[in-house]
């Protein structure tokens, strides 16, 4: 165990002592694996130094070369094991992941280009083998959720929509080949975005009015981009065309309803906005998976498949559990159960209370957060 400053903290380090403020709330436990999230609150809390270990966090900084003494067997501490080994997915799917969206870029750059065949085949075989890493859906989400980072790059979100719609799709029962047409649908669902005018963003921001008509383009101009090839199936040039429109006929270009949309253009509009919300924006940050279920509950079941809708945030609110939350009271706590029930967010239990009774004030502990329209989750920690 060594103290060091907070400005000298890495992601992967652990604490080794309860991180506490200077009114001796503790702000981060003992045991916990840092994470940049993490890192970032400590600054705001004016902590200065952190107690941290030192084997271990040697160990995290160093994945690849992990020296036999730290088998499970031999730590005798699977907890460390199970977070290294994780690290260590997590490390190998971004890297792939990285390779995907490079390849991606240059394989549409050339076509758009160089006028070099669109090599679409080849890019879904390489989305299709990441979602294949690990065929547990639960595992596939928490890896896209720990590998994901604020990038713009249209390349990237596109892989992201193709890993969710496909997860849709196993959720749904969808079979093999209906679940490999998701992937190519979420894949490629954006890729009118390359062809809008020179100085208009692909990352909408703050825009004029204009512009928003501009961007708004994208899903008729990858429909007829997408036409250009000859390879490429219907449902694939449908989603490029539909991924904005809403089953209450609110979306965008032509405002479809219900089953005049395509069933994989409506399972790739649920991954689409699940992962632009996860992506920070000029005009808003980040959101965590927990308040986007929130958001969706709040303000849009309508307006998707109800049954798609509703099996994507089961799924992805099970794959929260157990997960410690910030709460944007400043409170932290843990995730102990998510209501099945629309509108109605997650249970937490807030930390730090001191239990007599322990069946009595664990209920009075519980927050409810369905109860509490001021009150919601951060981030997780």
């Amino acid at each position: 165990m060594r103290q060091i400053p907070i400005t000298a903290l890495t992601p992967g380090m652990v604490t080794a002592a309860d991180i506490v403020s200077y009114d001796h709330d503790t702000v981060v436990p003992k045991g916990i694996i840092l994470t940049e999230t993490i890192i970032a609150r400590l600054e705001g809390y004016s902590i200065y130094y952190a107690q941290i270990e030192d084997n271990l966090t040697e160990e995290l900084l160093t994945p690849m070369a992990v020296p036999a003494a730290l088998a499970p067997e031999a730590a005798g501490d699977s907890s460390a094991a199970e977070a290294l080994a994780l690290r260590q997915q997590v490390q190998n799917f971004s890297q792939a992941f990285s390779r995907c969206a490079e390849r991606y870029e240059n394989s549409l750059m050339k076509s758009l280009h160089r006028n070099e065949p669109f090599r679409a085949n080849e890019l879904l075989k390489e989305t299709l083998a990441l979602a294949r890493q690990d065929r547990q859906e639960a595992s596939l989400l928490k890896m896209l959720l720990s590998a994901h980072t604020d990038s713009a790059s249209v390349y990237s979100h596109c892989i992201d929509t193709a890993l969710l719609s496909v997860l849709l799709a196993r959720w749904l029962h969808f079979s093999e080949a209906d679940q490999m047409m998701a992937a190519a649908c979420g894949l490629f669902h954006d890729i009118g975005k390359f062809v809008l005018p020179a100085g208009i963003p692909r990352t909408p921001g703050k825009l004029t009015p204009d512009e928003i008509a501009i961007i708004k383009t994208h899903t008729t101009e990858g429909f007829h981009l997408l036409g250009r090839y000859g390879s490429i199936p219907e449902p694939v040039k449908n989603a490029a065309l539909m991924h904005h429109e809403k089953c209450d006929g609110s979306g965008y270009p032509y405002g479809l309803t219900g089953d005049e949309i395509d069933r994989f253009s409506k399972i790739v509009a649920i991954a689409d906005i699940f992962d632009a919300m996860l992506r920070q924006r000029a005009f808003r940050s980040a959101m965590c998976p927990l308040s986007i279920i929130r958001f969706f509950e709040d303000n849009s079941i309508h307006k998707y498949e109800l049954k798609y809708i509703l099996t994507f945030l089961e799924n992805v609110s099970n794959t929260c559990l157990p997960h410690r939350v910030a709460l944007s009271s400043g409170m932290d706590g843990n995730v102990i159960f998510v209501t099945p029930v629309r509108n109605a967010p997650p249970v937490t239990h807030p930390e730090n209370r001191d239990v007599a009774d322990l069946q009595a004030a664990f209920y009075q502990s519980i927050l409810q957060l369905s109860g509490r329209k001021n009150l919601s989750i951060e981030s997780i920690i």
